[in-house]
């Protein structure tokens, strides 16, 4: 299967059945099977090679330290999710993690973010923002009328972010704190 890196930074965001159909035209049967050797070679330490993009962390400190409530909807596995936070010492920032079933009965974003706003029992969303860097976090938090602030630190263009109307396009970690404490 030949791919490039554009490629492949595209398949960032979406769940990776939706990715491996769109982007390389594979049927459910050989996507399955790329899925169990991925999760292998992922759970064997492949997660390790993830990065926090510099500025994160003190991003989610601030907006913890302000009381802030934070919550986690990725479309990445939870299993794996909870591995990387747990790994690069994320969890003690959120008060609920949110992501996929491994079975894919929950991977559409919309139904994560859906999940994470009940698990926090949120009542009012127009205090809710959801933080993401593609077009699928943009659709997740409007289904769920959720404004949704798109940064350019992540994998997504400013491009895409305006074609999908995010509510607020963002530089850096640092912008997330201005817009959120004022």
């Amino acid at each position: 299967m030949p791919y490039t890196n554009a490629i492949l930074d595209k398949m960032v965001g979406p769940p990776f059945r939706v990715s491996m159909r769109e982007y390389f035209g594979l049927k459910m049967p050989e996507i399955e099977k790329l899925i169990e050797i991925y999760r292998g070679v992922y759970e064997e330490g492949g997660y390790k090679k993830c990065k926090v993009f510099d500025g994160v962390r003190e991003m989610l400190s601030d907006l913890k330290n302000a009381g802030k409530i934070l919550g986690v909807a990725t479309s990445k596995p939870i299993k794996f999710t909870k591995l990387i936070m747990r790994d690069f010492d994320l969890a003690k920032y959120f008060d609920f993690v949110g992501g996929a079933s491994s079975d894919a009965s929950k991977e559409a974003k919309r139904d994560i973010v859906k999940m994470v706003l009940d698990n926090l029992k949120v009542e009012d969303k127009s205090k809710v923002l959801m933080v993401g860097d593609r077009l699928y976090d943009i659709e997740g938090a409007h289904a769920e009328n959720v404004d949704c602030a798109a940064v350019l630190y992540g994998y997504g263009s400013r491009e895409e972010f305006e074609e999908y109307k995010a509510d607020y396009i963002l530089n850096t970690p640092a912008d997330v704190v201005k817009l959120v404490l004022g």
